[in-house]
């Protein structure tokens, strides 16, 4: 009989050892902390032990097999639609806050309430995505996206039926923030998971579905607020997302289990990273002109005379812009790196903010400049996750990813209360100065956001030289510690990974 001597797991004698089928077969089961180690006894018989440092490298070779190819295309689909539905009906709501506004729909609203409303419908829910990041873990992803299928159809059919405006509050406001969420959140770490060296590219694909369904929504249902009234294109918005949700549930799988995705509430590790709160600060910025520029593009282009149906038009260029400049951003960003290009994107809507939406007052101009805004301001949706999977690991994506959009849901929440206060005048009033301040405050907060992205490029970059050629979407790159100075001084430097 041979004698081995086990170093940890199993022992497997006689058996010639091929890496990478062992990794594609026990890849769901191989542990943290393993290596693969070949062992002879005095006879001459071999025999393998699992110990060390060789299984978290096949681990990375059988899970690199699967990606940019095959099924990972049917997960970008789903994932299309699921923005589609979740985002691009929330676009929609410019529709009803310009038609709401000049037509006091709901007796004794002010302008302050239907900014809550969409604030409320934009950030409250993903206010709680650590809290939905934890039940994801614990009755999965296709479940919880049901869930919030259901919770956003019923929030737009009663809103549909609204008579006052608590009732808007309860339903367009706050049932449907939970219910974006919901279909939203489970979604939006999926794309790493199927995507290496395409995943910018793919992000932009799938997040392109939130410009086609602002489109949809925007052109569609002005459309049947004209024919219809605004309630009927409520429930044949709730009926349209809703198709389109189940059609996605059905499509999704995820690797969550596989690449031991941590699924909490909280990272107290990540928060201690300067990355996280230079990450924080540039969410913030960005979302506070990325949704002033998108709720009020309707409503300051009847400000200049224009009726409600070119204001729809105005919102739909935006999208139009999101659909077709989010997969271009993510196909030159896989080239050259998605916070490199992110950079330049939102020095260009802050310029443009202050050089071209100020002067504005001709419908081409505005449409023009909806359409570059919309192409680059939402930047921020296709690089964020691979963004986040460079700066701290692909393991910790969905608890970091949630504690952002935590961050992301103040932002946004608060985002349509500053933009209304910084209007000048009331609804219906033809007076192209009411947004000056609305145009200048958006311009500085994308120019902040762009300074912020310069030094998490320097951050990582800094980080990368250090850990030298270790792959970021396995390695534990929060343990790294980088100087100031040095993040300082690499913003603009290369490395062995684009960023």
């Amino acid at each position: 009989m041979s004698n081995f001597t086990p170093v940890s797991e199993s022992i497997i004698p006689n058996e010639p050892i091929d890496n990478k089928a062992r990794g594609q077969e026990d890849l769901g089961n191989i542990k943290d902390g393993l290596t693969l180690e070949i062992t002879k006894d005095g006879n001459g018989s071999q025999g393998t032990t699992i110990q060390g440092e060789d299984i978290e490298k096949q681990q990375q070779d059988a899970q690199e097999l699967y990606m940019d190819s095959g099924y990972s295309w049917a997960i970008c689909f789903a994932c299309f639609l699921l923005y589609f539905a979740s985002w691009g009906q929330n676009s929609g709501f410019a529709i009803y806050f310009s038609y709401f506004l000049n037509n006091n729909t709901f007796p004794g609203a002010t302008k302050i309430d239907y900014a809550f409303i969409g604030g409320t419908a934009f950030g409250v829910g993903i206010f709680f995505s650590p809290l939905i990041n934890y039940f994801i873990g614990k009755i999965g992803t296709r479940p919880i996206i049901a869930i919030g299928n259901c919770l956003q159809f019923t929030a737009l059919m009663l809103a549909s039926f609204s008579k006052k405006k608590w009732q808007l509050y309860l339903t367009q406001g706050l049932m449907q923030s939970f219910g974006l969420a919901l279909v939203f959140m489970p979604s939006a770490a999926l794309i790493p998971q199927y995507f290496k060296k395409k995943r910018v590219l793919a992000g932009g694909i799938a997040t392109a579905g939130s410009g086609v369904g602002g489109i949809c929504f925007n052109v569609g249902m002005q459309h049947v607020v004209e024919t219809k009234g605004v309630f009927w294109a409520l429930r044949t918005q709730s009926i349209i997302g809703f198709i389109s949700v189940w059609i996605a549930i059905a499509l999704i799988r995820t690797r969550n289990k596989r690449i031991n995705v941590q699924l909490t509430v909280f990272d107290k590790d990540i928060v201690r990273t300067a990355g996280f709160w230079i990450f924080a600060f540039f969410v913030i910025t960005c979302m506070f002109g990325y949704v002033i520029v998108l709720y009020t593009l309707a409503q300051f282009t009847t400000s200049l005379g224009y009726s409600e149906y070119q204001g729809s038009i105005t919102s739909t260029m935006v999208q139009l812009g999101n659909a077709v400049g989010r997969p271009f951003i993510g196909l030159i960003s896989d080239r050259y790196g998605g916070v490199t290009v992110a950079i330049a994107a939102y020095a260009i809507v802050g310029i443009l903010c202050l050089a071209m939406w100020i002067p504005a007052r001709t419908f081409g101009t505005v449409i023009a400049f909806a359409i570059i805004e919309g192409a680059l301001m939402g930047s921020i949706y296709g690089m964020l996750a691979p963004a986040v999977a460079r700066t701290f690991g692909i393991r910790k994506m969905n608890v970091t990813f949630s504690m952002f959009w935590m961050i992301m849901g103040v932002a946004g929440l608060f985002s349509p209360v500053i933009g209304i206060k910084l209007k000048q005048g009331g609804g219906g009033i033809v007076d192209p100065t009411q947004y000056v301040n609305c145009s200048i405050f958006a311009g500085c907060s994308f120019l902040a956001c762009t300074i912020a992205l310069v030094i998490l490029r320097g951050y990582i970059k800094a980080r990368d030289l250090i850990s030298e050629k270790g792959d970021s979407d396995y390695m534990d790159p929060i343990g790294i510690t980088v100087s100031a100075r040095a993040v300082l001084t690499s913003c603009f430097k290369t490395s062995h990974e684009k960023t």
